[in-house]
């Protein structure tokens, strides 16, 4: 399959292979994932590109340490500890990549594993001066000394030095080609309608994969491609308003958590609902 963001893929890569300490940032339905896989799936020469969710691992160091390590392409018994990693990436003589998906569960959950600890977010911190090897932590909202919760307890502001970049808005030529890529049997019209829906939505990638099984199945095949179009955006906006008020939610509990701690910089409300603001369809 070819990358969603070809061109951006390129030029991320070459970031990657140059800077060290990326702050990646993306809002929901993007298809950040799948550019993350795009990278790993590069082929890159000399390069080992390590991608891992860190969702997985929130409560579970051990597990983190091993799968990089499975990555890596070492048998063998794995490190017990991050910077022993560090240590064996280091000397190897292939360029080390590091994408860690879903960062922002690491920062803001008080369950997660206590050895992920002051020294852990140290040494991740000194990935930046480590010449072979780079790091990407991709979260929702930029990672400006943030609000560090460690071993459950606040530990003031984040002070991991990365680098922002933001994930650009997927084009109507990358929406178009995605969909073509896949095979759904659409007329040049039909295309034309899909990909403008797609592109006017701002959870683009998500709604695609959601059409993009409908289509498979066939749903709805004896209704107009506009009354598909807007039965299905629909059915997704009533389908993802769950998971939203859940984020939100968690959202909330997290900004309780921190009421009271004066010295430290909070996010807002009103920068969590961009991430779930709608912007109109092409008239």
């Amino acid at each position: 399959m070819r990358c969603l963001r070809p061109s951006f893929t390129n030029t991320f890569i070459r970031i990657l292979q140059k800077e060290n300490s990326i702050n990646l940032v993306a809002q929901d339905g993007q298809g950040i994932k799948r550019f993350l896989e795009d990278i790993k799936n590069s082929k890159l020469r000399n390069t080992k590109v390590l991608f891992v969710d860190m969702k997985d691992y929130t409560e579970n160091y051990e597990g983190l340490i091993e799968a990089l390590w499975k990555q890596f392409g070492k048998r063998g018994k794995s490190p017990k500890e991050f910077w022993e990693l560090i240590t064996k990436f280091e000397t190897t003589g292939k360029k080390i990549i590091i994408l860690m998906y879903n960062f922002d569960d690491l920062l803001n959950n008080s369950q997660t594993d206590q050895k992920f600890d002051v020294a852990f977010f140290k040494h991740l911190d000194n990935l930046k001066d480590k010449i072979n090897i780079s790091l990407s932590c991709v979260t929702n909202q930029p990672h400006d000394h943030s609000p560090l919760l460690i071993k459950g307890k606040m530990h003031g502001n984040s002070w991991l030095d990365l680098e922002k970049i933001r994930l650009p808005k997927l084009t109507h030529d990358e929406i178009r080609f995605e969909l073509r890529g896949r095979n759904l049997l659409l007329s040049s019209y039909e295309l034309s309608q899909v990909t403008w829906a797609l592109h006017a939505h701002t959870h683009p990638y998500r709604l695609l994969k959601f059409f993009a099984e409908k289509m498979a199945r066939h749903e709805d095949k004896n209704l107009d491609i506009s009354l598909r179009i807007e039965k299905w955006v629909d059915q997704f906006s009533h389908e993802n308003f769950f998971d939203a008020t859940k984020k939100i939610n968690r959202f909330k509990q997290f900004l309780l958590m921190l009421k009271g701690v004066t010295t430290i910089k909070l996010p807002t409300m009103a920068t969590f609902w961009e991430s779930f603001k709608f912007v109109g369809k092409k008239s």
